[in-house]
């Protein structure tokens, strides 16, 4: 990253960091999280030197970044079709789940990975520069260790943290009744998870299969929209891991396709969508679910006709598809619209929009 994005990233965060101590905690109960989210931003500007040895520069200002954002969202109020609860849940685990990253980072002290259960945070350290990077992690309640469970590494959107991914109950719920182990990782807040980022989504699922009783032969690849984009640059890196890879709100785009088709061979793919999403238009996903499946790959299309870009919108579609992902038998209707490479888009439409996605 270059110094200018660095500097820029921490004026965004002094700023952000100023605002913190005029935000008053929204629910008097949860003055506690607050505080300790106050606290842990303190204490990263306080020991920034410390914090860069363990993250690296780059990690460090998107922590910090996130961090001010985390407490300006104390005053956001949820979109009108949000549930309350959810949204209650939402704010509360990304701010619990962003201290708990910030403390471990300044202890230097990573939560062993295989002890989490439920909804966690951690930091797993990779080879390309040897820096602890964040992973979102959760463990179904089901999980005790004495029998292979399957294990998926979800990718997030931009602008979107790890945390951000899980927080909200959507993909949790999904986590729980089917009995899947998630990790999500921030992949430096790599655009497209590009390199290091694609390499060390190999090491976390190397990670997590050393740390979790999983099935290898049940590993998974997911994303959300961007990330939706990225399984398709991750994917094919070392395909022979994944049992099935499925694509939320995104697509392939046509510079990618061909190494795809040449890796994907053996695949299944599950492409997801809304019809009614106006960030990454549906036809997006058809025309991806189309080209793929004219190409021979088997792939399943799943779309919510009144379905946007939010997550929530769906989920049921999301539970279909990640079922059929599980028991390895694509369905839906894959669009025949796509009968050569010329179909796929190009370029990447991911948004870049500053600041955060419409949550989850």
């Amino acid at each position: 990253m270059g110094g200018a994005r660095i500097e820029r990233r921490l004026v965004l965060a002094a700023l952000a960091f100023g605002a913190g101590f005029l935000a008053a905690p929204a629910v008097p109960r949860a003055a506690e999280a607050t505080a300790r989210l106050d606290r842990a931003q303190a204490s990263l500007f306080e020991r920034l030197p410390d914090a860069k040895r363990v993250l690296g520069d780059d990690v460090t200002s998107d922590v910090i970044v996130r961090l001010g954002e985390d407490i300006e969202n104390r005053k956001a109020q949820p979109p009108a079709d949000y549930p309350a609860a959810d949204w209650s849940e939402f704010r509360a685990n990304v701010e619990r789940l962003d201290a708990d990253l910030v403390e471990q980072v300044l202890t230097a002290k990573p939560r062993a990975l295989g002890d989490i259960r439920g909804l966690g945070e951690t930091l797993i350290r990779v080879k390309s520069d040897g820096t602890l990077q964040p992973v979102a992690v959760y463990v179904p309640a089901s999980y005790d260790g004495t029998k292979a469970f399957p294990l998926a590494i979800a990718l997030h959107g931009r602008p979107q943290t790890e945390v951000e991914l899980l927080s909200p109950p959507v993909l949790r719920r999904l986590a729980e009744t089917t009995g899947t182990i998630v990790l999500a990782p921030w992949g430096r807040g790599n655009y497209d998870f590009a390199e290091p980022a694609a390499s060390e989504v190999y090491e976390l699922l190397d990670a997590a299969s050393a740390a979790f009783k999983v099935d290898s032969r049940r590993l998974y690849l997911t994303g959300y929209s961007m990330g939706g984009f990225s399984v398709f640059r991750v994917g094919p890196l070392h395909a022979e891991r994944w049992a099935g890879v499925m694509c939320i709100s995104g697509a392939l785009v046509n510079s990618q396709s061909a190494t795809v088709l040449e890796h994907f061979k053996n695949l299944k793919v599950f492409v997801v969508n809304g019809g009614a999403d106006d960030s990454i238009p549906a036809k997006y996903g058809a025309q991806t679910a189309g080209f793929l499946s004219h190409s021979g790959i088997q792939t399943g299309f799943y779309q919510e006709a009144k379905g946007t870009h939010a997550l929530r919108t769906l989920e049921r579609v999301i539970g279909l598809a990640w079922r059929d992902m599980l028991s390895g038998k694509p369905r839906g209707d894959a669009p025949a619209s796509a009968a050569s490479p010329r179909s796929i888009i190009e370029p990447n439409p991911v948004p870049a929009k500053p600041g955060h996605m419409t949550p989850s």
